[in-house]
């Protein structure tokens, strides 16, 4: 079993390259969302469409995944990691939350990530990765893209 699997749900993951931020969303004044870190989860997963972060994601696209040479829960933050890229899409539905937008972060070749926001005491405002899925296709309306990471970011 994996270290990760045994840690409380709400445990950052670390990004491959160290600490825990995996990049940023830009403010996006024009459609009314702003901006914050990404962080990861290690999560849970009660079914098919419920859950949140690492344990979520390996639960309900472990098949998928493998195809991208994950080949465990702890390869999950690396298929993360590689979404979150500067130039990559940023889509949002604009369906009322309780806590927000949720927005899709596309990289055509892996997959959508979908982010949602929240303001954590640890954290202070962010958006958490909840679930990764394969259609290389997001819904909503293309707000912005990922933005180049200045030095020493993570």
């Amino acid at each position: 079993m994996s270290d990760l699997l045994k840690l409380k749900e709400n445990t950052l993951v670390q990004h491959p390259d160290g600490g825990y931020i995996f990049g940023t969303i830009p403010d996006m004044p024009k459609f009314g969302l702003p901006g914050g870190k990404i962080y990861l989860r290690v999560g849970i997963h009660r079914r098919a469409n419920s859950g949140f972060g690492v344990v979520h994601i390996w639960e309900a696209h472990s098949a998928d995944l493998l195809k991208h040479g994950c080949q465990t829960a702890d390869g999950v933050a690396a298929i993360v990691a590689k979404m979150i890229v500067p130039g990559a899409q940023i889509y949002c539905e604009f369906k009322e939350q309780r806590c927000g937008n949720r927005v899709a972060v596309l990289r055509t070749s892996m997959g959508t990530l979908i982010l949602e926001p929240r303001h954590e005491r640890a954290t202070g405002f962010g958006y958490f990765v909840v679930t990764w899925y394969p259609q290389k296709r997001a819904h909503g309306t293309l707000v912005g893209q990922i933005p180049r990471a200045p030095p020493n970011q993570k």
